[in-house]
């Protein structure tokens, strides 16, 4: 597993999980260090986010994961997130982004199975 200051990162064969690891991604320098973090991964054919340790997030979160799976897509590959509480749910839904533009599964293990 790899360390990064804002999330963690495993590899599940060719998947890659991004763990994401601040419960309040709320403050804006906090969301431009995340958001060049994960920008910076290695380009994933397939990859999930997990929300799990998520408590509230802005949507500048929902802009860089946009711009992520934008990247991800555009070699061919697939992002899917999972783990998600119900308020940020809630926020996807709001903004149609949930079964639309993002596949959101309640576990890793469910997103896994979905590739």
């Amino acid at each position: 597993m790899s360390d990064y200051e804002h999330f963690q990162v495993k590899r599940d064969e060719d998947v890659l999980i991004v763990e994401l690891a601040d419960p309040m991604l709320f403050d804006i320098a906090l969301v431009m260090a995340w958001q060049t973090e994960l920008l910076n991964l290695d380009r994933p054919k397939q990859a999930i986010i997990d929300f799990s340790q998520v408590e509230h997030c802005s949507t500048s979160v929902i802009n860089g994961l946009l711009r992520a799976k934008k990247r991800i897509t555009k070699n061919g590959g697939q992002m899917k997130q999972c783990g998600m509480t119900e308020p940020i749910r809630k926020v996807y839904r709001m903004l149609n982004l949930d079964g639309t533009v993002f596949l959101i599964y309640d576990t890793i293990s469910d997103a896994l199975a979905a590739f």
